[in-house]
């Protein structure tokens, strides 16, 4: 005779998922919880009580399909960016508020978020069809930028301010505006910068760092990225 035992954490009526873990797509620190996202799900170690948790569409998520996570220090905020444009809003204390209105809206284009800047309170989503402002405190959308030529869909990749500038890394070069311009949904307030050494290629990635602008041109295949430098006056490599 032998004895089979069978034993499993999850109980009946419940449902757990079992999806791939490998990728990780961006790692956050929010207090004493550390967040890895995968496209599937978001793992979180607690520094407090040495736990790993798991957060996905079973246990408080909305959607599958992850493309990006960041937290906003000024709101205390994980999000979530998913490449339907759904977002989800995590709080320190677990809470998670859905946001579905691009998800929704009608867009004949590529919703994929592709990064999330913050000012302040306000999330500037960069997705495959513009800019879309998220205000974090109402918790609602404050405006769209549509920033390609004539009021056309423009994949933006990341979003960076540099010399009171708006700069967005597009798969159509780096366009810029004014800060402090109050008509950004116009597209004719946007510019391409042709001052750029290749002004028309896709850049996947911009950040300000030490007073200079840097934007990372990329074919999206191994071994063919390419940093470019702007210090206010030239670009180089």
């Amino acid at each position: 005779l032998f004895g089979l035992t069978i034993s499993s954490q999850t109980r009946i009526g419940q449902w757990t998922t079992h999806t791939p873990g490998m990728k990780v797509i961006n790692v956050e620190k929010m207090h004493n919880k550390i967040f890895a996202a995968t496209p599937f799900e978001l793992f979180y170690y607690n520094t407090g009580d040495n736990s790993i948790n798991k957060l996905s569409k079973v246990n408080g998520l909305s959607d599958f399909g992850i493309s990006v996570m960041r937290y906003n220090e000024h709101t205390d905020q994980i999000i979530v960016g998913y490449t339907n444009a759904n977002i989800d809003i995590i709080d320190n204390n677990g809470g998670i508020i859905n946001i579905n209105d691009i998800k929704n809206k009608s867009i004949i284009a590529d919703k994929t978020i592709n990064d999330i800047y913050f000012i302040d309170n306000l999330a500037y989503v960069c997705c495959g069809f513009g800019i879309v402002v998220v205000d974090l405190t109402r918790i609602e959308i404050k405006d769209t930028y549509i920033i390609g030529r004539n009021g056309s869909y423009l994949s933006v990749n990341d979003l960076t301010v540099y010399n009171d500038k708006f700069y967005a890394a597009t798969s159509s070069g780096v366009y810029y505006a004014d800060c402090n311009n109050s008509n950004l949904a116009d597209f004719s307030q946007w510019r391409r910068d042709m001052s750029m050494i290749h002004g028309t290629i896709n850049y996947t990635e911009i950040e300000t760092f030490n007073n200079k602008l840097y934007a990372n041109y990329s074919e999206n295949k191994y071994n063919s990225d390419t940093l470019f430098v702007y210090d206010g006056q030239n670009w180089d490599y």
